[in-house]
């Protein structure tokens, strides 16, 4: 059964809206401008929300885990 417009609508724009907030977490730990800008939210052919991400280098990850608390390995 295919998907109604608004749901897509609906489901694009809260999938975009949590592409931002972790845009803003990367540049909080200083992620290089193309990190950033390859996140990118997009709504499933299901009305799914879903971010983007791809491959991230290992220093920024480990910049977020150390945001958050984690103990990150030497």
């Amino acid at each position: 059964m295919p998907m109604d417009m608004q749901k897509w609508r609906d489901s694009n724009a809260t999938a975009n809206d949590a592409a931002n907030v972790f845009r803003s977490l990367l540049h909080m730990v200083g992620a290089p401008d193309r990190t950033i800008n390859s996140v990118r939210g997009a709504a499933s052919h299901t009305g799914e929300s879903l971010v983007y991400v791809g491959h991230l280098p290992a220093d920024v990850v480990e910049r977020l885990g150390e945001r958050i608390g984690l103990k990150v390995a030497p």
